[in-house]
């Protein structure tokens, strides 16, 4: 299609709102366009960036086995309670009213609507491990949205879930994950960072984020050359070591302070 043809619409000077790089080149490039506070419209190369990163994510998750599935965004009230994690989403879930006054949730994950699947249709042992995923678009109140597409109130997520027998079954797909994960990133062409993370309300033993390395955004991360690698949230200091009594506090005494 020709140029003059196309819904491009560039800038030429930097627009006020943009905070971050990111941002501002996103729309100055004519990939997006504010609708309003941390909600975009991807333009037509802004949506083709969307689909080819949706490619790769496909591609890496079936070659580890998982399976595409497609979730509601709409969610009764009652999974939440029934989870109870009602009070844990706080403010940032977004709810509203049908007719027939009955309270809904706009998702901002899905982990109850999925493990109703699983409660439904996984009905033995025999049918496990079994890992689902989906790319939809998530919802979460944020009171400050910022940064353009980095922490919007919409937003294209990809999110899966498996389901195990046992810790070794779900060790291995925990693995299997990381790898896929870090292939994804690479053939973006991106600087990451794995770092040990907090679960937060979605809980967990284990939990890692693989951090993007860049001067703005949203979280810091420590690191050193032994290979530790977490997020402030998360790290952890070991006591110092003594040896022995020569490393013992004196005892106290009385001192004379003229």
């Amino acid at each position: 299609m020709r140029w003059s043809r196309s819904c491009i619409p560039t800038f030429k000077e930097n627009p006020a709102e943009a905070e971050i790089a990111s941002h501002r080149l996103m729309l100055r490039a004519g990939l997006i366009r504010k609708l309003t506070s941390g909600v975009y419209t991807f333009l037509p190369f802004g949506s083709k960036v969307i689909k080819k990163i949706e490619a790769i994510v496909r591609e890496e998750m079936d070659a580890i086995g998982c399976q595409e599935v497609l979730m509601p965004v709409l969610h009764p009230i009652e999974i939440y309670e029934e989870s109870g994690r009602l009070g844990s989403f706080g403010p940032e879930l977004f709810k509203l009213q049908d007719g027939r006054q009955r309270t809904f949730a706009l998702g901002p994950t899905h982990e109850e609507v999925i493990t109703m699947v699983a409660r439904d249709d996984m009905k033995s042992y025999r049918s496990l491990p079994q890992c689902l995923y989906q790319i939809l678009i998530k919802f979460r109140d944020e009171i400050r949205p910022r940064y353009g597409v980095v922490r919007a109130r919409e937003f294209i997520m990809k999110d899966a879930y498996s389901f195990h027998q046992n810790d070794e079954s779900l060790d291995v797909t925990y693995r299997a994950m990381e790898g896929a994960y870090r292939r994804i990133i690479e053939r973006c062409g991106l600087s990451f960072r794995m770092v040990e993370a907090e679960s937060g309300y979605i809980g967990g033993n284990e939990s890692h984020e693989f951090v993007v390395l860049a001067q703005s955004g949203e979280s810091t991360i420590l690191s050193c050359a032994c290979g530790y690698a977490v997020n402030i949230e998360r790290a952890a200091a070991r006591e110092p070591e003594t040896h022995g009594e020569d490393r013992a506090a004196p005892a106290c005494e009385r001192v004379n302070t003229p």
